[in-house]
């Protein structure tokens, strides 16, 4: 499970832009224990009802609806009158007043979090909280992001940050520690040969899903170049195939689609988002990842196998 967050801001940052649109929420298939016997969690999974206002007896979930009180400032004692009165395993019975000092304490916030099912590209079930649009000098906002945050890794063991579309947002800047692969320089071979070694030669990164079998396939067609993608396709890879009139981005790490564009539209110049690119006139196809068959018959639609094994050695155009 994942640790509870103190502040959310260092989750967003990295992420979003001032204005964006987010959603806080987390898959079905990672409940916890208090998730797995939440019942009417298992009813908003299963779609017998449409929304679900998060409570209980503990936790994020009691602060939901009984609300989070923080000790006021300047602090502050207060004395209060409790009668107390029990029975002693004797049989006496015993009952008295006692003085208590307690600090004095204010209402934080009281959030009333609902959470929502909705599918993903992928066909998965997530639950999730209302959209938000992230405001970074928002103190409100961000403790609101922050209890739903809490309330996720609860019950679903972690917290994912989704866009509007439920897919995952994931970091745009930083090159993961990757080779840089520049367009138009060096040969396809040699591109390809670091690739194999920096994704799938015991380093850093560990295949789960599908990934070497995607680059398998991608090598049966006339790649002309590879080369870094950038922007909001920082993590992806460039795949061009010239004789195609076709490029392919495609991440090898934890893509969840591949993006294909008709490469005489392209505009390399132009930095692209997943929500922009399929906007683009260039923009053919998004292949999900949830079929390799399907995945490579779609693929197949697009490009002609290389009859030529001497095309690895071709230089990017």
């Amino acid at each position: 499970m994942a640790k509870r967050v103190i502040n959310a801001k260092p989750h967003l940052e990295p992420l979003l832009n001032e204005g964006d649109s987010y959603k806080i929420g987390f898959g079905s298939k990672s409940l916890t224990t208090e998730g797995i016997h939440y019942r009417d969690l298992n009813e908003l999974i299963k779609g017998n009802i449409s929304d679900l206002l998060l409570m209980g007896k503990k936790g994020p979930l009691k602060e939901n609806t009984a609300g989070k009180y923080v000790r006021k400032q300047p602090e502050n004692k207060e004395q209060i009158l409790k009668h107390i009165k029990y029975t002693r395993k004797d049989g006496a019975r015993i009952e008295y007043d006692r003085i208590f000092e307690i600090w004095e304490k204010k209402l934080l916030h009281k959030f009333g979090l609902k959470l929502y099912r909705g599918i993903s590209p992928q066909g998965e079930i997530i639950l999730y909280f209302e959209q938000m649009d992230y405001l970074p000098d928002d103190t409100m906002l961000l403790l609101r992001t922050k209890a739903a945050m809490n309330i996720a890794i609860y019950l679903g063991s972690y917290f994912q940050i989704y866009n509007e579309q439920l897919e995952p947002i994931l970091p745009i800047t930083g090159t993961f520690k990757r080779k840089i692969l520049s367009r138009g320089m060096g040969t396809v071979k040699d591109k390809l040969e670091d690739i194999k070694k920096e994704y799938f030669g015991g380093g850093e990164s560990v295949d789960t899903s599908g990934n070497s079998y995607r680059f398998s396939i991608l090598k049966e067609y006339a790649i002309t170049d590879i080369y870094n993608g950038e922007g909001g396709f920082n993590e992806y890879l460039h795949f061009e195939f010239a004789n195609d009139n076709i490029v392919i981005l495609e991440n090898l790490r934890s893509g969840n689609a591949t993006y294909i564009f008709d490469l005489s539209k392209y505009d390399k110049s132009k930095t692209l988002d997943k929500t922009t690119a399929q906007n683009h006139v260039s923009f053919l196809r998004r292949i999900i990842h949830h079929n390799i068959d399907n995945w490579k018959a779609a693929l197949s639609t697009f490009l002609k196998e290389n009859d030529n094994v001497d095309d690895e050695d071709s230089v990017g155009v």
